[in-house]
């Protein structure tokens, strides 16, 4: 039987990029159904399956513009290919999929829909308000010409049915960014000293700057008994630096960051190193209504963590008793009690939830019904 040919294509994420990769692309070939050809920007790894084949675009650059300029080369690429199904999970690259789909109807096309981009613009942008204006106005634009013309919109986050209403109208899969399972790891055993890890993207608006305000509370409480891991990839320059400078007077911070992605298993190892990770996102309009990846990371392996305290995700971990609330946004917080919890919790009593992993048996059976459509 001949396999069926698809592109997976963002300006967003690396070739190796977890949810194309890992979960998406390996989801499909491993049917025997498939050939998948990823399109991203460069990393340094190489597939490891015969069926899944790697095509950096370019080396990447976060704004908007040089994005756009990606098209005619991902359109090339597409006429090389000459894929069955296209999923495109950024709105730059509407002009490239749209003109393919146009000249050639029967491919199918497919929306992921990973990030509210009009939220990140306007709370996040950082340039003139005619041009973040400008951008909103072009990103509503491309988005709605695919939309209109994807055959099924696959949403990465619940949180899109309440900031993007109009989803219920379409053909619509929900498709959260949970995890591959994987062996059970045996983290090491409590002593007097804990290691505490802050492991994925790290940002501001991630928490990064909180975190290690409430990790240099913790060391000291501690009276120096605590090794913080930080591992991830940082996304602007200027935070890197500013890294790079504050972690240099802190020997206790084992850093593991780079500008450009860190591959998953790095974070993974990090995670088999530590007693308890950090989950302080900000509770922000951009991802309020999100939830981090990380959390289900660290309950996937049974790791306790600290979680800011937005009603959403303590809600969801109460039940397994799987993290310790924390209002990150403070300034000071009672060390001792938190200290106390770390030591006396009996965390996961009950296991974690089968609810956390990757559906990918949805995901296959979804994109085998579009096709034979």
């Amino acid at each position: 039987m001949k396999k069926r040919v698809g592109a997976i294509v963002s300006v967003l994420k690396p070739v190796d990029d977890t949810r194309m990769y890992h979960k998406m692309a390996q989801s499909l070939v491993r049917t025997g159904k498939f050939s998948v050809n990823i399109l991203g920007f460069y990393s340094n790894t190489h597939s490891t399956f015969a069926d899944i084949n790697f095509h950096p675009v370019y080396r990447f650059n976060a704004h908007y513009l040089a994005r756009l300029l990606v098209n005619p080369r991902v359109l090339l690429r597409l006429f090389k290919i000459k894929p069955n199904f296209i999923i495109v999970s950024t709105p730059e690259l509407a002009p490239a999929v749209l003109f393919f789909h146009l000249l050639f109807p029967q491919v199918k096309l497919f929306y992921d829909i990973q990030e509210n981009h009009v939220r990140n613009i306007i709370y996040h942008h950082t340039g003139r308000k005619i041009l973040r204006k400008w951008l909103v106005q072009l990103v509503v634009y491309l988005e709605k010409r695919l939309v209109t013309q994807a055959q099924l919109l696959i949403l990465a986050e619940r949180g899109y049915f309440q900031e993007k209403p109009w989803i219920k109208n379409y053909a619509h899969l929900l498709l959260e960014n949970k995890v591959l399972a994987q062996p059970r790891i045996k983290h090491p055993a409590t002593t007097d000293q804990f290691t505490v890890v802050y492991s994925g993207t790290i940002s501001t608006m991630y928490g990064i700057w909180d975190a290690l305000r409430f990790a240099e509370s913790l060391y000291l409480a501690l009276k120096g008994q605590l090794r913080f891991l930080l591992v991830g990839h940082v996304t602007q320059t200027d935070t890197y630096q500013k890294l790079t400078t504050e972690l240099s007077t802190k020997p206790w911070i084992s850093p593991r960051i780079s500008l450009n992605p860190i591959p998953h298993h790095q974070l993974l190892a990090a995670t088999q190193e530590a007693h308890f990770g950090i989950v302080s996102h900000q509770i922000l309009p951009s991802i309020e209504n999100c939830f981090p990846t990380r959390i289900w990371e660290y309950m996937n392996y049974q790791l306790p963590f600290f979680l800011q305290n937005h009603p959403h995700w303590v809600d969801y971990c109460q039940p397994w008793q799987c993290a310790i609330s924390v209002d990150f946004s403070q300034e000071n917080w009672s060390m001792r009690e938190i200290i106390d919890k770390m030591k006396n919790t009996a965390f996961y009593p009950h296991g974690n939830p089968n609810t956390i992993y990757w559906e990918d048996q949805a995901f296959v059976l979804s994109i085998e019904e579009a096709l034979t459509d």
